[in-house]
């Protein structure tokens, strides 16, 4: 079928080059709809738009809506896959293959300090420090965080080791940290530590335990039999983790097993993670967007994505040949405080990878993580023989995975379906409200005050159309204008709209800020004082057409304007679980953002009230000191020192935080 091209497209497809690189096919409001690479972009391109090609409904509806191509050219094909891999991280285009919820997975990181840490992380960023991940059960990656606290003695707190701390806390009394805040532990030793953390997240056990071996005996040797000790405590935990791993060959190789399962529209990519020949860690990731894809482009992407994620601490090494692409991710990567010894992605990365179906690009991919690792990865399928029996003991994982996701998510369907249908009847709608927004006020005695609006659509949380409102109202606590100023700022576009006085940048806006799709109900915090307050507001822009509800905490009735009477709502009803759900989420979401303004005043004031003190210079002392209480401690020659300080400023600090 023929596409009309508007103008401004036609130009553009006239002047895309015939080189390698990345396209971007753009929809309305600039929303970025597909990212693919192409050897040529021209061709490729172009293709799209032939009307002699026939493309699947599912690429011809995208072809359909595209309004603008963006295209970045890079120098060879790897560049261009490592460049579409991280774009279709970022942007998550509604017509592309990718992990489902990909930007909420968690990581383990090993933070880049001079003393680091082990914590928690969904945010990657390529600060230097090392990243174990993604995992799909943030729970068991919690568990294996508090296991690696306790076979390690690392350090939990924020407090820069300046060596000024008079005394160790409580963690080094319960042998949890060896305090090198106070000088009980030296860097070299703790970096040491460090080195052994990371064998025990790569999966080396057996090179860990020799090491720990052979430290056991030099500090027996020396006298030192407390540390002898500690070591040997380290030694039996670590052998504990190692008994519970399964061996799986007898040859001490890395390799990486994906298989794949699919049912109904969705499929399952299951990863056994098998080092020195011991199966360390498995996996299971949901795809999105698979539409009639075949399995080879499926493998493809998902090795792309998932590769992507697992050397996400490496990708300077990987764009390093790629300066477009590094453009075009506008990274911004900070010097690091302490160079690493070696790449992240080395050791993320298997030899090879053993696959239940070929990749379509497979030599470029190839390629890619060879340069990555720095030696030889391969991609290879296994037929018959013990591989091919272990594949298919990956690929059995795959379809429970499947299975049991696809049976958790019609239950949730049903669930849904029931207590949107109680709280319609309840509230007597002619239909479903399948988009429901829900507002809460937060603050103290009126300082600092927000608001938030929440939205559920079909009865789950939709947090891309979450909104948080600063509130302008200053005459003292006064919950109700600040709730009716919520609305009037939520409300505004809908009624310019239903005028027709939008502007093409308030339409833009409110595309952007999603506030031009009409809400079936709102759920207000509050009973019948909050409720009349934003009853007032919907008379006052005539949107009486919007029904609002206000659910009171005390004994969690829902009232309706007009009526005295609250509707009471069993207390095993679906319904009234799911309202309670939504109105706890609105609060919890406003007290959140209520308690960060709160805690920036209450921090940045200290600085904030010194003249000669801006923003610029309070980032430097905080870089260079990292709290307030650090700079309390510092000497004035230490102060002074920082740049673009002087010595009466850095006097002027020194007195007004006190000695």
């Amino acid at each position: 079928m023929p596409v009309l091209q508007p103008p401004s497209l036609k130009d553009t497809l006239s002047q895309i080059p015939d080189a390698p690189g990345v396209y971007l096919m753009v929809g309305a409001g600039g929303r970025i709809l597909y990212i693919g690479k192409a050897l040529s972009l021209r061709s490729r391109v172009r293709s799209y738009f032939q009307e002699s090609s026939e493309h699947h409904v599912r690429t011809q509806a995208m072809v359909e809506r595209v309004e603008d191509v963006r295209t970045i050219v890079v120098s060879n094909e790897v560049e261009a896959l490592i460049l579409e891999a991280n774009l279709i991280k970022r942007h998550q285009p509604p017509f592309n293959v990718r992990l489902r919820d990909d930007k909420r997975y968690p990581y383990l990181k090993v933070t880049n300090e001079a003393f680091p840490r082990v914590v928690f992380t969904r945010v990657v960023k390529n600060d230097g420090a090392r990243y174990f991940g993604p995992y799909t059960n943030a729970h068991g990656l919690r568990e294996l965080i508090d296991l690696v606290r306790l076979v390690f003695p690392l350090r939990t707190c924020r407090e820069p080791i300046d060596g000024r701390r008079a005394r160790p806390c409580l963690q080094y009394h319960i042998k949890r940290c060896l305090a090198p805040c106070v000088g009980y532990q030296s860097q070299p030793e703790y970096d040491a530590m460090i080195e052994e953390v990371v064998l025990f997240l790569e999966g080396k056990q057996e090179r860990l335990l020799l090491r720990l071996q052979r430290e056991m005996a030099g500090a027996a040797q020396t006298l030192n039999f407390e540390g002898a000790a500690r070591l040997r405590d380290r030694i039996v935990q670590v052998r504990r983790v190692t008994e519970n791993q399964k061996v799986v060959w007898r040859s001490r190789v890395d390799m990486d097993l994906i298989a794949m399962a699919r049912a109904q529209g969705q499929a399952c990519m299951q990863v056994f993670m098998v080092r020195s020949g011991k199966l360390i860690a498995q996996e299971h990731f949901i795809l999105d967007g698979l539409h009639d894809h075949p399995d080879e482009m499926l493998f493809s992407e998902f090795l792309k994505q998932f590769y992507t994620a697992r050397t996400a601490g490496g990708l300077d090494l990987a764009l390093d040949a790629a300066p477009a692409a590094r453009h075009a991710l506008q990274n911004e990567v900070p010097v690091a405080l302490r160079p690493r010894s070696r790449p992240q992605s080395s050791s993320a990365l298997p030899k090879e990878i053993l696959v239940a179906c070929l990749p379509t690009d497979r030599s470029v991919i190839e390629s890619w993580l060879t340069e990555l690792k720095g030696q030889r990865v391969r991609v290879v399928r296994a037929v018959r023989g013990p591989r091919a029996d272990y594949l298919r003991l990956v690929q059995t994982n795959a379809q429970q995975n499947l299975k049991a996701f696809l049976a958790h998510q019609e239950a949730q369907e049903t669930a849904q379906t029931r207590s949107l249908t109680e709280l319609a009847n309840a509230l007597e709608l002619p239909e479903l409200p399948q988009r429901i927004e829900c507002y809460d006020v937060s603050n103290i005695a009126g300082s600092n005050p927000t608001s938030s609006m929440v939205v559920f659509v079909g009865g789950r949380a939709r947090k891309s159309d979450y909104r948080r409102f600063k509130i302008q109202y200053d005459q003292g606590p006064n919950d109700f204008a600040m709730m009716q100023e919520t609305l009037r700022r939520r409300l505004r576009y809908l009624r310019a709209r239903t005028d027709g006085e939008l502007s093409q940048e308030a339409a833009a806006l409110m595309r952007r800020e999603k506030f031009n799709q009409k809400p079936d109900l709102l759920l207000i915090d509050g009973g019948k004082g909050q409720l009349s307050a934003v009853q007032e507001v919907l008379d006052e822009m005539d949107m009486t057409g919007i029904l609002a509800a206000g659910l009171a905490k005390e004994h969690e009735w829902l009232y309706l304007p007009g009526q005295s009477e609250p509707i009471v709502l069993a207390p095993n009803s679906a319904a009234l679980h799911l309202v309670m759900r939504i109105r706890d989420e609105a609060h919890r979401f406003a007290v959140t953002y209520h308690r960060q303004r709160r805690g920036a005043a209450m921090t940045s004031s200290a600085l904030d009230a010194l003249k000669g003190v801006g923003a610029v210079r309070k980032k430097r002392l905080f870089r260079r000191f990292g709290s307030i209480a650090a700079i309390r401690r510092a000497d004035l020659g230490e102060i002074a020192a920082v740049k673009g300080m002087t010595p009466s400023l850095a006097a002027r600090i020194k007195s007004a935080l006190g000695e």
